[in-house]
Parts: structure tokens; sequence; C-alpha cells
């Protein structure tokens, strides 16, 4: 197997301040993220984070998870996940 880097948005110490770098040195008219409930950054810490640097608004929407086997032990046990689209316009 290949040597593999772990990106910092795959990793829950550094997501957060990854994301705010991303969006502060953003150059944008619009910025769109797609982000569910199970995401190593909850939705507190996106609105925080984008409220910063724009006007902020929130759609959300709810679908049914897709489970691929039925394992009891899985981590997420939850029949429905919520989808978020966060809209920043600057």
């Amino acid at each position: 197997m290949r040597e593999y880097e772990r990106s910092k948005y795959c990793k829950k110490n550094e997501v957060e301040t990854a994301f705010e770098e991303l969006i502060k040195n953003a150059d944008f008219e619009f910025i769109f993220l797609s982000y569910n409930n199970e995401g190593l950054m909850n939705l507190e810490t996106i609105k925080r984070i984008m409220n910063k640097y724009g006007s902020y608004s929130l759609e959300k929407t709810e679908y049914q998870r897709f489970k691929a086997d039925k394992d009891i032990n899985r981590e997420h046990k939850a029949n429905a996940t919520m989808e978020y689209l966060h809209i920043l316009k600057r």
C-alpha cells in the first residue's frame, strides 16, 4: 500500500483551522458548502466561521441515510441524515 498523508480536513483537531483559513483567503462572491450532520465540523462551528466573512444563510433537508450493510455495531445508527447547504455571500 502506498504512503498516504491525510488532509487537514480529515483530522478532527485540524479541520476547523483549515476551513477558516480556506474561507478567509478565498476570492469569492458566493461560497456554497454542502455538509451533513455526520461530518467532523458541527453546524455551529461552520456558521460561526462563515458569519465572519460575509452574509451567511442556511438551507437544510433530511434524507434517508444510506446503509451498505445490516451491521448493528456501526457508529451511526440513525436512519436519517440532515444535509445542510451553507451559503456565504461577500
